[in-house]
């Protein structure tokens, strides 16, 4: 089992962007460890299923707002169909007003024009009958201006109804840019739904996502209970867990009992026949190997584990004759990426196999050219021991940095080791 799968459980599908929820899986003040107990995957179980009635509830809470948004949509729609259907009897009555208006403005200025002759030909009329001195003639001219006043009084009225018309077109442009707003509005609608069906698009995504991480986490604890794996020294079967971390993807990870050291302590690293030299390279920060193999976690995991809580490191070494020894440290830290995720603490020593981490305190990962030959950014500086250097099959003298070996602990000489082991667990 690959630790890159293991250590992306949580990542079959991608992001976005996310985001908008808190997904942290702990406190900022300790990590969590689900172990493969009846009762530790009872809780897992159960709070995997409170998960998922919280995202169930939550998209219940989106489908009920995704109805009312679309009853908003359907009222917008009938009322810009009333509007449409009263716009297009509005606009065929103006269409009728217009034609009317046209003709009556036509035969309007006929009847003026006429009528302004007839006046103007009724005053030549009254001039001459004044200077003959009729005044019967003088009495019918009046009469004629009088009629003639009358119509132009009607011509006025007509133009005033002319007016109305003008009228009626202004309120049918208010209309129509209330329409426009409306429309405005019911396309914000639309985009409010489309955001809502995303989310309960997402919403199911991750649903699927966590019944399937609880499948395969079940999966998984059922064969590491049939198929047992022993490593070195145990006294017990190791488990494989779930370890969860605030504001990090869960990882797979193999905890182990010791015997002299107590329970609980999980594997940051193991050595046992030089599988991943040609990865560990490349892969120092996000880890290599198989879990339940020749393993390393990877420096951000571990920097993440040890800054938030107090940690103790437990290093267990084996030679080729069969020998063992420990190097136990009660203080853990290593830096974060901007320090090259170098070694900061190791607190107090105890064990048999000597002190040989202390000279690599402040030390990065990243130490080149040493005794002229380049280690590849494998382990914390280059005095007194390497855990991370390349594997040998047998016991060999080295003559260089590069090899597995931890001080002068063997014979006093930089002997090639078997194997080794680096655990951690919280400080009792």
């Amino acid at each position: 089992m690959k630790p890159d799968n293991m250590n992306n459980l949580s990542k079959e599908r991608s992001s976005q962007n996310s985001s908008t929820e808190n997904n942290s899986h702990s406190s900022d003040s300790e990590m969590e460890f689900v172990g493969t107990s009846a009762q530790g995957l009872r809780k897992t179980r159960e709070k995997h299923n409170q998960k998922i009635s919280d995202l169930e509830r939550k998209l219940a809470e989106v489908e009920i707002n995704f109805k009312a948004q679309k009853e908003k949509v359907n009222l917008l729609e009938n009322s810009i169909k009333d509007k449409d259907n009263f716009i297009k009897t509005l606009q065929t009555t103006i269409d009728l007003v217009n034609q009317t208006k046209e003709f009556s403005i036509q035969k309007m200025q006929t009847q003026i024009d006429d009528l302004q002759s007839a006046l103007h030909l009724s005053r030549s009329n009254c001039f001459i009958g004044e200077t003959s001195g009729s005044e019967d003639s003088n009495e019918q001219h009046r009469k004629k201006i009088d009629e003639l006043n009358a119509e132009i009084a009607k011509l006025k009225k007509k133009n005033n109804a002319v007016d109305t018309t003008q009228k009626y077109e202004s309120n049918l442009r208010e209309k129509e840019e209330q329409i426009a707003r409306l429309e405005f509005k019911i396309d914000e609608s639309k985009l409010k739904i489309m955001k809502l069906e995303n989310k309960v698009l997402e919403k199911d995504d991750k649903l699927m996502k966590m019944e399937k991480q609880l499948a395969q986490f079940s999966s998984n604890t059922e064969d590491t209970s049939e198929s047992p794996h022993v490593f070195l020294n145990s006294s017990k079967i190791p488990s494989m867990k779930l370890v969860t971390l605030p504001d990090f993807e869960p990882f797979g990870a193999v905890f182990e009992d010791i015997p002299s050291a107590g329970t609980g302590w999980m594997v940051i690293q193991r050595r046992i026949d030089g599988s991943f030299d040609s990865e560990i390279g490349n892969k120092i920060e996000k880890g290599c190997g198989d879990l339940d193999g020749e393993f390393w976690l990877g420096l951000e995991k571990i920097h993440r584990m040890t800054t938030n809580r107090r940690l103790e490191l437990y290093i267990h070494l084996v030679d080729f004759d069969d020998v063992t020894a420990f190097a136990r440290y009660d203080h853990f830290v290593v830096g974060g990426p901007r320090e090259n995720y170098k070694l900061v603490n190791l607190g107090e020593y105890s064990g048999n196999a000597g002190d040989a981490l202390r000279s690599h305190i402040n030390e990065a990962y990243t130490q080149e050219n040493v005794f002229g030959y380049n280690p590849n950014y494998k382990w914390w500086g280059h005095r007194n021991c390497n855990l991370n250097g390349k594997y040998c099959g047998s016991k060999v003298l080295l003559d260089s940095w590069d090899g597995i070996w931890w001080g002068l602990w063997n014979m006093g000489k930089r002997y090639s080791l078997k194997s080794c082991k680096m655990l951690i667990r919280p400080k009792p």
